[in-house]
């Protein structure tokens, strides 16, 4: 990434670093970051139809994980599930792929249900 020098009129290239250097947690700092600024950060990403469903979303009762994040694709009427990571993890793919599975049954009603539980949390 480039940040831009107005007064010498360069890019200048910024640092780079990880999350657990800076000691940036998933859940907690990561996930906040993307929740309260969701607007900009759907646009980044690529999927600026995509409406904010809710986080750590229970995809099935069988399991205690939760999906970090789930949104809904207006364009192509799909669920989209962001999982995040600090580190590289091998398993990640395969976390995602396993929701996927468990949300792929989900009718509307399901999904709706989950957006106003969501919605009473917040109120």
């Amino acid at each position: 990434m480039l940040k831009v020098d107005l007064s010498t009129k360069k890019f200048e290239k910024l640092k780079e670093t990880e999350l657990k250097q800076e000691k940036i947690l998933e859940r907690y700092d990561l996930q906040q970051l993307i929740v309260n600024s969701w607007e900009t950060f759907k646009n980044e990403i690529g999927i600026p139809a995509a409406l904010f469903i809710g986080q750590e979303i229970k995809p099935h009762e069988s399991v205690q994980d939760s999906i970090d994040i789930l949104a809904f694709d207006q364009n192509d009427s799909s669920l989209i599930i962001i999982e995040l990571k600090r580190d590289k993890n091998k398993l990640q793919l395969l976390q995602s792929l396993t929701y996927a599975a468990m949300i792929s049954s989900w009718d509307s009603d399901k999904i709706l249900s989950n957006i106003n539980n969501i919605h009473k949390e917040y109120s």
